[in-house]
């Protein structure tokens, strides 16, 4: 019998207006878990959050699919507010017979320029059942920007599993405050001693 189940939030406008209180930060969180095996019977599972200020403009959605044959899982949660733009992206499959996979991807884009991003997956191959799990977390705010993610898996009666994780800054900020911090050297001090240049000859 094939389950199918949707599940759209519309991303939360203004944080006070629902009772939650004010965020201090974007940040956009997804995970998505995926298993099956010889019986067919396996199980999916996803979750999606976005939160942001109050003037924060975003969606969370997901969705899981249960065939027995094939079972897959995905969430999906990408705002923006005043402090930047947060996304992320999990997902996950798994077969009867064949692998079990997951995936994530998360990025964060600062006002003012900064990045941070991560991403993974992972993969269970083998034995009699198998399962594959990601999730990823990713937010912004005035100090900057920071990303993480999680792979795993498991396999049950034998089996591999295989699973990775990476993540990367850059700040414009610092870049720019360096590159204003460099100066040129007058050339009496950047010419070479004579003493030096006859040992090149």
């Amino acid at each position: 019998m094939k389950r199918t189940t949707l599940n759209m939030t519309a991303a939360i406008m203004t944080m006070t207006g629902l009772g939650m209180g004010t965020a201090v930060a974007g940040e956009a969180s997804t995970s998505a878990t995926a298993s099956n095996g010889w019986s067919g019977r396996g199980t999916t599972a996803a979750t999606a959050n976005y939160t942001g200020d109050d003037n924060s403009v975003g969606i969370a959605r997901t969705r899981t699919n249960s065939t027995g044959n094939v079972n897959t899982a995905r969430g999906l949660a990408v705002g923006v507010d005043e402090d930047g733009l947060d996304f992320s992206f999990s997902h996950a499959i798994a077969s009867k017979f064949g692998p079990a996979y997951a995936g994530t991807l998360n990025l964060s884009v600062g006002r003012d320029g900064e990045v941070s991003g991560s991403y993974g997956n992972s993969t269970a191959t083998g034995g009699t059942e198998r399962s594959a799990t990601a999730s990823g977390v990713t937010r912004v705010d005035r100090r900057g920007a920071t990303s993480s993610a999680v792979t795993g898996g498991d396999t049950r009666n034998g089996g591999t599993v295989r699973a990775t994780s990476n993540s990367y800054n850059s700040d414009s900020r610092r870049d720019r405050i360096d590159s204003r911090s460099r100066t040129r050297l007058p050339d009496r001090i950047r010419r070479v001693p004579s003493s030096a240049r006859s040992s090149w000859r």
